[in-house]
């Protein structure tokens, strides 16, 4: 445990392991969005993403050190994820409110955010075994 919470939690995976958790949660969202274009009386449903980042970061579970207020705070485990469902009527298709290309940009947003997530978790990953090999 003490190994857990020197290394790990300090080394900022658990905000990473956050910021996955959510890309791959409206990954799935999107995808639901598109699978139901044609559905009538469907309603699209889509995440905050900073909204519940932020709301992520101020639950935080341990507090550091830092010596400016760029610096970010680590995470706890990733929380319920709140799903917003869209309620405009607004739509060229006259069956349901999905905006097929809004969901399309989404999908690319997402998958540039989850690479990104991928890409700094390694990141972490490879220096934290840096560290525990004692090279530099």
């Amino acid at each position: 445990m003490i190994l857990k919470s020197q290394l790990i939690d300090k080394a900022g995976i658990p905000f990473f392991k956050k910021f996955l958790h959510m890309t791959s949660a409206a990954q799935k969202l999107t995808a639901a969005n598109i699978a139901n274009v044609s559905t009538p009386g469907y309603r699209s449903k889509s995440i905050n993403f900073k909204k519940e980042m932020l709301s992520a970061l101020r639950k935080q579970k341990i507090s550091l050190n830092v010596t400016s207020d760029r610096h970010i705070p680590t995470l706890g485990r990733p929380n319920k994820i709140k799903v917003i469902t869209d309620k405009d009527n607004s739509n060229k298709s006259g069956l349901n409110n999905v905006d097929i290309e809004k969901e399309v940009s989404s999908l690319a947003e997402n998958q540039i955010l989850y690479t990104f997530g991928t890409k700094m978790l390694t990141r972490k990953f490879n220096t934290l075994k840096m560290v525990i090999r004692g090279r530099r």
